[in-house]
């Protein structure tokens, strides 16, 4: 292989490359939920349908209610749908210092504490889900025994294998 290269790459061009991927995939899914549509106009038996495009038959019907509430444009992907947070970067940062001055330790003190500085409501799973992005990890309390010598850690490691 020689050396010489075959690409020149321009600061961004991966992102921009990846970006025009995602257009492209999504245009192909409206794409194939078009098919569907054109084929049921066509009076096709609705299994020969999914069997054609490899659907599911509740996907087919997905589709036929998305084009009968709102034709062309309920087809394609909504705006938003991307998986984007109600909450903007410095909200997630005024919520990671509101954790921390009122020592919140659950899923639904954050929840009120969410709604009540934020007016957003979330699940408590969602909840999780943003307490591990700003790096909160959930461990399982544990009894520790009043009888327990302070070396206890120590004396296990020393106790020889049976």
């Amino acid at each position: 292989m020689s050396n010489q290269t075959l690409i020149e790459e321009y600061p961004g061009i991966i992102s921009e490359i990846q970006t025009e991927i995602k257009k492209l995939e999504n245009d192909t899914r409206v794409l194939n939920k078009l098919y569907v549509i054109l084929d049921v106009l066509h009076d096709e038996p609705i299994n020969d349908i999914i069997n054609k495009h490899g659907i599911s038959q509740g996907t087919a019907y997905n589709w036929i209610k998305q084009w009968n509430n709102g034709g062309m444009e309920a087809l394609k992907r909504k705006k938003g749908s991307k998986g984007q947070s109600k909450l903007t970067d410095e909200q997630f940062l005024i919520l990671d210092k509101a954790i921390q001055e009122n020592n919140l330790k659950t899923a639904k003190e954050v929840k009120h504490i969410i709604e009540t500085l934020f007016g957003v409501k979330y699940s408590l799973r969602s909840i999780e889900r943003i307490m591990k992005k700003l790096d909160y990890t959930y461990t399982k309390p544990y009894k520790i025994y009043a009888k327990m010598p302070k070396d206890a850690e120590e004396q296990l490691k020393k106790t020889p294998d049976i």
